[in-house]
C-alpha cells in the first residue's frame, strides 16, 4: 500500500455480475481506477430484490468474492413489508452490516465512502457514514431523479437533501444532470455541489483508429436498449428520411428490450433498406462495433451524461445526438452535431455528417475526449477531493 494511498469504501446501487455483466460498469470503472492508482478498494453493492410480493420466495441473497484485486460484497433484501419503503431501507442497512461483520470488514478500517447513485449506494453510505463517523463523498447517477421523480416520497426526497448536505461533495456527471436534480428535489446549488463527468474506460483511448475507405458505404451505429427514452422511433423516422437522399448508407441498431418487435415492425412498415439489428453489446463488443462503424448516433430524450457518445469520441469517431441534457456537456462543434429531438431536425444532422464527414479529425476528437474523460484527468479530480476531506497532511 502506497504512503498516499487510501482505504477507500464503495456503495454502488448497480455493479456488474454475472446475471448483469454490464450494471454498474461505470462504477466498476472507477474501482478498477482507484485500484490502479494505488488506493485499496471495496465494494458494497446494497439493492432491493424486487417487491414484497415478487420476491416471496427469495428474501435474502449476500455473497463476498474478490475480483480484480477488489473485494465486492453484494446485499440483496426484499422489502419485509410492502408499501413501507423506510422500513425496507433500515432493514437493507442491517443486512448490510451483519454481512459486513460476518466477513470481518470493520467500518473503522475505511478512510472514506463514495457512493454512487442515491437508492440504495447513497443512501447505505450516508447511514453508514452517520453510524460510523467517516467522511462521504456521492456521485449521483439517478436518472429517475431527473426524468420521473414522482416515483419518489417526500420521505425519499428528504433523505436525498439531507444525504447532499451532509456529503463533502455530491458530484453530477453533467451540468444538465445537476441542475435537474437539484429542481425537481427543491434544493438549491452549493459549493459542495459539483460536476464530475464520467471516465472512459481508458481501452477506447488506445483502440486504433481506422481511416474511413471511400469506397466503403457509411454506415452509422447505435447503441441502447429498447426502451421508450432512447426513442427508437425518432431514430427510424429520421433514417427513412435520410434514405430518400443517400440510399446506399447502413445504419446498425444494438440492444434488447420490450420495444424491440414493435420497432423492427415500424421499421419494415417504412420499408427501410440496409439496417442491421445486433444484440446487445458486452464492452469488448461496444469497441469491435464503433470501429466498423464511421459515426455513433442517439436520440435519447433524456441522457444524464452519455457515456456511449463519450466512449466513441475516445474512439476518435464523431457522432449526431439529440438535444437530450447531458450530451451538451460532451458534443462540441469539433466532434460532432447536436440537434432538435424530431425525426426531421435529426434527419437534417445525419445529412449534414454525411456531406461534411471529411471535415472531422479523428485525432482531434479522440484528444478533446482524452483531455475531459480520460481516468488520469478524472482520478486528479478526485484525489483533490480526497485529500480536501481526508487529512491535511495526507498529500496524494
Amino acid at each position: 500500500m502506497r504512503d498516499n494511498s487510501l482505504n477507500i469504501l464503495l456503495l454502488a446501487s448497480w455493479y456488474p455480475s454475472k446475471a448483469d455483466p454490464t450494471a454498474g460498469s461505470f462504477v466498476q470503472e472507477q474501482a478498477h481506477m482507484l485500484r490502479d492508482y494505488g488506493h485499496q478498494v471495496t465494494v458494497i453493492h446494497p439493492f432491493m430484490l424486487g417487491t414484497f410480493a415478487s420476491s416471496i420466495t427469495m428474501r435474502s441473497t449476500v455473497s463476498y468474492t474478490q475480483e480484480d484485486g477488489i473485494r465486492v460484497l453484494r446485499v440483496g433484501v426484499a422489502p419485509p413489508l410492502p408499501f413501507f419503503r423506510a422500513i425496507s431501507y433500515a432493514y437493507c442497512f442491517r443486512r448490510v452490516r451483519k454481512a459486513m461483520k460476518t466477513f470481518l470488514l470493520d467500518p473503522k478500517e475505511f478512510a472514506i465512502i463514495h457512493s454512487h447513485a442515491m437508492f440504495m449506494g447513497g443512501l447505505i453510505g450516508h447511514k453508514l457514514s452517520k453510524k460510523y463517523t467517516l467522511p462521504q463523498v456521492h456521485t449521483e447517477h439517478t436518472s429517475g431523479l431527473i426524468f420521473n421523480p414522482k416515483q419518489y416520497t417526500k420521505k425519499d426526497l428528504l433523505i436525498t437533501r439531507n444525504t447532499y448536505a451532509d456529503c463533502h461533495k455530491v458530484m453530477f456527471v453533467s451540468q444538465f444532470a445537476k441542475e435537474h436534480t437539484l429542481c425537481n428535489i427543491a434544493l438549491e446549488s452549493k459549493d459542495n455541489l459539483v460536476v464530475l463527468p464520467n471516465i472512459v474506460d481508458p481501452s477506447f483511448f488506445s483502440s486504433p483508429i481506422l481511416p474511413f475507405s471511400k469506397a466503403t458505404s457509411l454506415k452509422f451505429l447505435v447503441i441502447g436498449n429498447f426502451i421508450p427514452r432512447k426513442n427508437h422511433q425518432l431514430l427510424l423516422e429520421a433514417f427513412r428520411l435520410v434514405q430518400k437522399e443517400s440510399p446506399t448508407v447502413g445504419l446498425s441498431i444494438a440492444g434488447n428490450g420490450p420495444l424491440e418487435q414493435e420497432l423492427r415492425g415500424l421499421c419494415e412498415s417504412l420499408k427501410l433498406e440496409n439496417v442491421y439489428w445486433l444484440p446487445r453489446l458486452n464492452r469488448a463488443e461496444v469497441k469491435e462495433q464503433m470501429a466498423v462503424h464511421q459515426v455513433i448516433l442517439s436520440t435519447s430524450n433524456v441522457e444524464t451524461f452519455g457515456l456511449t457518445i463519450a466512449e466513441a469520441q475516445a474512439m476518435g469517431k464523431p457522432v449526431v445526438v439529440t438535444d437530450s441534457g447531458g450530451v451538451r456537456d460532451i458534443v462540441t462543434q469539433e466532434t460532432g452535431i447536436v440537434t432538435e429531438c424530431s425525426p426531421e431536425a435529426f434527419a437534417k444532422g445525419l445529412i449534414h455528417m454525411i456531406q461534411s464527414l471529411d471535415s472531422y479529425d479523428p485525432e482531434t476528437i479522440r484528444q478533446t475526449a482524452k483531455s475531459r474523460f480520460a481516468a488520469e484527468v478524472i482520478m486528479n479530480q478526485l484525489n483533490e477531493i480526497y485529500r480536501q476531506l481526508h487529512d491535511g497532511n495526507l498529500y496524494l
